[in-house]
């Protein structure tokens, strides 16, 4: 393999719009999965890999980025680019030029990946005589993403408006450039305003080389991505995942694939069941039920609540015997409709839902919010808002 390709670019500058309320304080790339925020499996996975030094382009937020990784990784080689602008991920990768060499991984910030995935567009690109490999993936919704056109083994496109739904391969976000790319770049025409990366593979002087890197990539782009992706990250640890500063009542029941963060407070007769996180300082009341849902840190659930396939922003407040019974619903996301959607409710930091209050699928209240006690709660509410009945 190739010994200079020690370097990368994590593109962690999105602001996450579709995740919203969730995205209204913290990045995207910041985000919980199984207690740990996604920007962290994809440094992992890069130093996992053998690179040696990783360029983070930051911008929503970047302050919360920064001071987490700096604190998180305190002897790794990380150096911080600031996109001020939302002006498209191609014009964030422009914005690392001056600090890479040579051929270089670039990441999405806001997928889960392994360091299996890196390891293979690696070695895929230094085996072909390619100027640049992207790792592809499988996928169910291909229409959500931009959809990879492959004519043995070498990429003739990617479709970003595709409608049919089955049988096609979607770019994962893990690439290998050489550093000809950003002559392409300057080159690729903006789309409404933005630069995209996917889009320079038609501007490069080359071959575009892909490799299949099914299983180690994880979407969190939606709200039911944020539950399922847990799900599915809980269902792959085998170690102990209660902390040892937390208080678990005798009388609470934690089921199978829980994590339970620390100084976190358990009540008597309250069951966490499987899928759920509970990241650092929660309390859940008394008799309360939490079912595939993240609690996230700091948050406050009173007793009698019942929360299903749903999502509690950092600070949020949720009062006693509060009903988000989950299920499926019709979402729409910054003016697209996804139907049938399993996903409870999205609490966001700092909210505050009054006793009794019935959250149906689907609904969302805002940052700062405060929904008052008895409501029964359909759709969105914005944030700063206060509802009553």
């Amino acid at each position: 393999m190739n010994d200079r390709l020690t370097e990368a670019v994590v593109l962690a500058a999105g602001e996450g719009r579709r995740l919203r309320p969730l995205t209204t304080f913290q990045p995207k790339p910041m985000l919980p999965v199984a207690n740990r925020p996604v920007v962290e499996y994809v440094l992992d996975a890069l130093f996992e890999s053998g690179i040696e030094r990783a360029v983070v382009v930051v911008g929503h937020r970047a302050d919360r980025i920064q001071s987490h990784l700096s604190a998180t990784y305190p002897d790794a080689d990380i150096e911080f680019v600031h996109q001020d602008t939302r002006l498209g991920s191609g014009h964030a990768l422009l914005l690392a030029e001056e600090l890479v060499t040579g051929p270089f991984v670039v990441c999405n910030g806001d997928n889960v990946i392994d360091a299996d995935i890196v390891l293979k567009a690696l070695e895929r690109f230094s085996t072909t005589d390619s100027v640049a490999t992207i790792a592809v993936a499988e996928s169910d919704t291909p229409e959500e993403y931009g959809v990879v056109v492959e004519d043995n083994g070498r990429i003739a496109d990617i479709d970003e408006h595709a409608v049919d739904s089955e049988g096609y391969l979607v770019n994962a976000g893990v690439y290998v450039f050489d550093d000809a790319v950003f002559e392409a770049l300057r080159r690729t025409p903006p789309h409404d305003g933005e630069t995209r990366l996917p889009d320079v593979i038609h501007y490069l002087d080359g071959h575009v080389t892909s490799v299949l890197v099914n299983g180690g990539w994880l979407d969190p782009s939606h709200p039911w991505g944020l539950l399922s992706v847990t799900e599915t990250l809980l269902a792959r640890r085998h170690d102990d995942a209660v902390a040892a500063s937390a208080r678990v009542h005798e009388r609470a029941l934690l089921g199978d694939h829980v994590v339970v963060g620390d100084d976190c407070d358990v009540g008597p007769g309250a069951v966490i069941s499987g899928g759920s996180c509970l990241q650092n300082n929660v309390s859940v009341g008394a008799n309360s039920v939490i079912e595939r849902s993240i609690l996230s840190t700091d948050a406050r659930v009173g007793a009698g609540v019942v929360l299903r396939d749903s999502v509690v922003g950092p600070g949020a407040t949720v009062g006693d015997g509060v009903v988000s019974p989950g299920g499926r619903a019709d979402v729409i996301l910054e003016g697209r409709l996804y139907t049938d959607r399993r996903l409870g409710s999205i609490i966001g930091d700092r909210a505050e839902v009054g006793a009794n209050v019935t959250l149906t699928p689907g609904s969302r209240v805002g940052a700062e919010a405060v929904v008052g006690a008895g409501t029964v709660l359909h759709g969105d509410v914005r944030e700063r808002v206060e509802v009553t009945h």
